[in-house]
């Protein structure tokens, strides 16, 4: 892979003053891949996100493109709305964008980021959607696959849980499962101790007293705040020392607000930290005794949950979608409970502050277990094998670049009706090698007509007339001859 190949990723946010989840998996994403591909990652605005990359040398491009939410939440009108959006001033201008960059492939990041991929095989450029959450099961949901299948050449799932909304003959053909890591050089191991020391006493919280956690990028209902305010509620009967900190920013402000009048109603202030956005996690994940993910929808993943265990804390959480699978991986499935189920997750969290020796070695095995499973390691070698794989099938035989000859086809959806059989890699050499080798010829004509033209241009010029004359020169004496002889011949006629 000596010359790099250049792809597009495509973020559907990019928030100012935070960065969620998914901008952190796609910028890891993105840091990966930039060993293998030039990458440049389009984002909607500047942010967080986008600051982020330009300092990490990713080339950054801003692209205003409406999402589509129905592909999340799907309904009978979505492909219609589809249409609509593809009439659009933006639609237009991405797809012209992408018709000047000719990337070898894109990836597009969420399924609400409908747009880019059906703007690139529009064109003939090959597709990746990254699917990191778990789309809406209703009678509709056949829908999103489908529009996600037709606009797609693979499919890259965050987990089991992601990749369950397509039917069985999809997962085979097209989809792999790639889970999200950690950057260890972010995660600071040798200042654990002092960052601790340093965020508990900024807290106020004595070093034996415990301290739970709540994290979520942005705070909303779906991510159960108020679930984890009455859980403490239930464990302050139990546990009268325990602190609570909430880390995150306001999603839903007058749900946020709710919370925190719901604290102080229950005369649980002087016990409850509200931090909002927190520029080192690290340090928070490190004050924390343990973490709980009350999760009311069902997570693609549950970064907060992996991140908790990165950092070697027992986790508590709801049962919610792929919450399940890291909490099993962990070796942790009994500290998995129903969602919506509040006195059960009362009851697992004061099981773990009633025993603090265990619950931190549970945290410490964990972190053992996770990281043969999702730390850095597992990741990259993943990676790699798709970094290949995509170089060889979409590298090595780029699509024309605009002006060129025409992009072939999109290819037909794996399986579909009317989909030829898989073209021969000798074929697809013979193809390229043609089109190198006319181009080859092209160019040297073009070379030896700039040469000629240089050629002429250094010769010095000659005068019209003389060179009438050296043409007459140049075509021998014999016409003059020939003419003297004749005006003799009349003389001596006229003299006779």
């Amino acid at each position: 892979m000596a010359d790099k190949a250049t792809i597009v990723l495509f973020s559907h946010v990019s928030n100012t003053r935070s960065i969620t989840g998914a901008e952190k998996l796609l910028l890891f994403f993105s840091r990966e891949l930039s060993p293998y591909f030039n990458c440049i990652l389009v984002a909607p605005q500047d942010g967080k996100l986008t600051r982020l990359a330009r300092s990490y040398g990713i080339n950054v491009q801003l692209l205003s493109i409406p999402l589509v939410y129905g592909m999340y939440t799907p309904y009978a009108g979505l492909p219609a709305d589809i249409r609509k959006l593809q009439e659009s001033r933006e639609y237009h201008e991405l797809s012209d964008w992408l018709a000047g960059v000719r990337p070898s492939f894109i990836i597009s990041s969420t399924c609400v980021h409908a747009l880019p991929p059906m703007a690139a095989k529009s064109l003939g450029i090959p597709v990746v959607w990254k699917i990191s959450e778990t789309i809406t099961d209703n009678e509709f949901t056949p829908i999103s696959v489908e529009l996600i299948h037709n606009n797609s050449d693979e499919i890259l799932a965050i987990s089991q849980t992601a990749a369950a909304c397509f039917p069985e003959d999809i997962r085979e053909g097209k989809v792999t499962q790639l889970p999200p890591s950690w950057n260890d050089a972010e995660m600071m191991f040798e200042a654990w101790s002092k960052l601790r020391g340093e965020r508990r006493s900024e807290l106020k919280v004595a070093p034996e007293e415990p301290l739970v956690g709540y994290v979520s990028s942005f705070i909303n209902k779906e991510k159960g705040l108020e679930h984890f305010v009455k859980m403490a509620v239930l464990v302050n009967e139990q546990h009268p020392a325990a602190h609570y900190i909430v880390v995150g920013s306001p999603g839903d402000k007058s749900y946020y607000e709710r919370c925190v009048r719901k604290v102080k109603l229950e005369g649980l202030t002087s016990r409850f930290r509200f931090v909002g956005y927190e520029e080192c996690l690290p340090a928070a994940y490190c004050a924390m005794d343990l973490l709980v993910v009350p999760s009311l929808i069902r997570e693609g993943f549950g970064m907060t949950a992996l991140e908790g265990y990165a950092f070697g804390k027992p986790v508590v959480a709801y049962d919610s979608g792929g919450l399940r699978e890291i909490l099993n991986a962990a070796g942790c499935g009994e500290l998995l409970v129903p969602a919506a189920n509040i006195g059960a997750l009362a009851e697992r969290v004061n099981l773990l502050l009633a025993a603090p020796a265990m619950a931190a070695a549970i945290g410490s095995l964990a972190r053992e277990r996770i990281e043969a499973v999702y730390g850095p390691a597992a990741y990259r070698a993943r990676l790699h094998g798709l970094a290949e794989r995509w170089y060889l099938r979409y590298c090595l035989a780029p699509p024309q670049a605009a002006g060129g000859e025409e992009a072939p086809p999109a290819a037909p959806p794996a399986g579909g009706e009317g989909a030829p059989a898989a073209e021969a890699p000798r074929e697809r050499s013979s193809r390229r090698a043609a089109r190198l080798r006319g181009a080859k010829l092209r160019r040297g004509r073009l070379r030896r007509a700039k040469a000629r033209a240089r050629a002429a241009a250094s010769r010095p010029r000659r005068k019209k007339r003389a060179g009438g004359s050296a043409r007459r020169r140049a075509s021998g004496g014999k016409h003059r001859r020939a003419g003297h002889a004749r005006r003799r011949g009349r003389r001596r006629r006229k003299a006779a």
